[in-house]
């Protein structure tokens, strides 16, 4: 059975897309068929994290009536389909989402929706379309009460709630300790990604960084990320493997 899974944040600027990108490619790595759609039809980007350019036919299409949804999928080389929406036109019934991939869904394991920011009918059409809800914020407090907006809208529309994942972690004094932020969001933080120069490299090259760098220290918390999205524990890192990420912090290059 496919799992469809909206990831949410409530606010730009959370790294929502590069999240989504990074779990989508984690999970094909990890055994299963995945398909990435950017829910974000009118400020759409998913395409450019994957360096597959300007698209003939996206979602935008699909959803106007004027494309069959496999017309709009591609294939990157990993493995992952990706459903792009156009970044030049702004046009398409969010309503649609749902009625528009359902017939799709069969052969994926996965689909991973990257909602818009903020609440509005996009965000709706995501969460709608979807059976489950990943949160996203920075451990910073107007992300965070954005993220409760968003979480609030999922459960108005009796979606499960995965967890909350914090993004751009930089470990700073200023930011939220993490058991206030398990305290105000009241859902269980199922991953901290560190503010790393691999997701920024792998973004300016338009490679995902569990691909780019896939020892780094981002690639290893989005990928127990993956793991725990499967009920599963992430496994421990071996001796080696943690003298690679060591060395890639020394070698970035």
């Amino acid at each position: 059975m496919t799992r469809v899974i909206s990831v949410v944040s409530g606010k730009g600027g959370a790294g929502k897309t590069t999240l989504t990108a990074n779990l989508g490619l984690a999970l094909q790595k990890q055994g299963h068929d995945v398909l990435l759609i950017d829910g974000n039809f009118t400020g759409a980007n998913m395409a450019q994290h994957f360096g597959l350019g300007f698209q003939d036919t996206s979602l935008n299409d699909v959803l106007k009536g004027e494309a069959y949804i496999t017309q709009a999928v591609a294939k990157h080389p990993e493995g992952v389909s990706v459903l792009p929406a156009s970044t030049l036109e702004f046009q398409g019934k969010a309503e649609s989402l749902k009625h528009s991939i359902v017939d799709f869904l069969g052969d994926k394991d996965f689909v991973l929706v990257d909602a818009a920011a903020g609440t509005d009918d996009e965000v709706q059409a995501a969460i709608e379309t979807s059976d489950e809800v990943l949160l996203v914020s920075h451990p910073e407090l107007p992300s965070l009460t954005n993220c409760l907006g968003a979480k609030k809208l999922a459960e108005q529309m009796d979606r499960d709630i995965l967890g909350l994942v914090l993004n751009m972690v930089r470990e700073e004094k200023a930011e939220v300790e993490h058991e206030d932020i398990e305290e105000l969001v009241e859902e269980e933080i199922i991953g901290k990604v560190p503010d790393h120069k691999h997701v920024r490299e792998g973004i300016a090259l338009r490679e995902p960084v569990v691909s780019y760098k896939p020892e780094s220290k981002a690639s290893y918390a989005i990928k127990d990320v993956a793991h725990r999205i499967n009920g599963n524990q992430p496994p421990k890192r071996t001796v080696k493997e943690k003298l690679k990420a060591r060395m890639e912090e020394v070698n970035p290059f």
